[in-house]
């Protein structure tokens, strides 16, 4: 498991320093603003860098902190090596970074800037934010992703799965994780939309909503992509522990347990093909269209610059 935290502590460490470049900065700022089809005012450049690239300095820290507790974990777990893997180290930062990210939109739903601002007037939801297929198919994810770790973690009483490689495996983290992913993603959801909008101008306030269903959006998918993951754990790790317990019989399970295996496989490579399909076919309904339409009238207000201009 040492050679596991190693890995897990340098992809840490390059994911909370790369927000520190200012190319890297420039670049996320720049994606936002062709997403959200506006130009960003020159005032707001700075501030707007901040918050697209907090998300990513908190997924970083998170992975590194988890790759510090690993490393401990490993110095006096005498079976540590017995867990470690691949799947291993992709679990616990696909745990630890979504568990950064709302962390920190928890802990920063939004900023407030100085001078003199207007409270906004309604209070949008999340269904102004994000279009409603994401949501769906991210409650069908996570759902799909705790059932199968329930089973799996299930399967251990039966003969013909071997309990010690179940155990073993990123099931049990996966199982533990996944219920606390979705409170604290659910928790900074209602952050986030609770936090007030104060804005100087139309301009600024449309930012604030760009950023917000840009969060928005990541903590809404980032929990079941961990579901999504935690299916292609459960049909791995059920394979071993039916080959472990196959070979220790002397002899095949029964057709249900084959039927287990198939569909482990099966069912995370058709959600995926699903999943990516949809987002073909919906790319034009991004997030960033969505709210324009139901918050903006489909048109970015203009700014102080572009009126003048004009």
């Amino acid at each position: 498991m040492t050679t596991d935290a190693i890995v897990i502590l340098a992809v840490g460490v390059l994911a909370a320093l790369l927000p520190l470049s200012g190319t890297y900065r420039s670049y996320l700022r720049r994606t936002l603003a062709a997403k959200a089809e506006a130009t960003v005012p020159a005032e707001q450049e700075a501030a707007l860098e901040r918050r697209v690239t907090l998300g990513a300095r908190a997924m970083g820290v998170g992975i590194l902190v988890a790759g510090l507790l690993t490393l401990g974990l490993s110095q006096v777990w005498e079976h540590a090596d017995e867990v470690a893997g691949g799947f291993f180290q992709l679990s616990v930062m696909f745990v630890a970074g979504a568990a950064g990210l709302a962390v920190a939109a928890i802990w920063w739903p939004g900023t407030t800037a100085e001078g003199p601002r207007t409270a906004r007037a309604t209070s949008p939801t999340v269904e102004d934010y994000l279009p409603p297929l994401v949501l769906v198919l991210g409650r069908i994810f996570v759902a799909l992703g705790l059932l199968a770790l329930a089973a799996t973690l299930l399967l251990t009483r039966s003969e013909w799965f071997d309990a010690g490689t179940i155990w073993r495996s990123p099931v049990p983290l996966l199982a533990a994780a996944l219920p606390v992913l979705v409170v604290l993603s659910w928790l900074a959801v209602r952050r986030i939309l609770d936090a007030p909008q104060p804005a100087r101008d139309e301009t600024e306030l449309y930012w604030q909503d760009a950023i917000r269903a840009q969060t928005l959006s990541s903590l809404v998918v980032v929990t079941p992509c961990v579901g999504l993951f935690a299916l292609v754990v459960c049909g791995s790790v059920l394979d071993d522990a039916a080959s472990t317990a196959a070979t220790a019989a002397g002899q095949v399970g029964p057709a249900w347990s084959l039927a287990v295996l198939i569909a482990g496989y099966l069912l995370p490579f058709a959600l995926v093909v699903a999943a990516l399909v949809v987002a073909a076919g919906s790319s034009r309904r991004s997030e960033m269209r969505h709210f324009r339409e139901r918050l903006w009238g489909g048109q970015p207000p203009r700014s102080r610059a572009e009126e003048a201009h004009a």
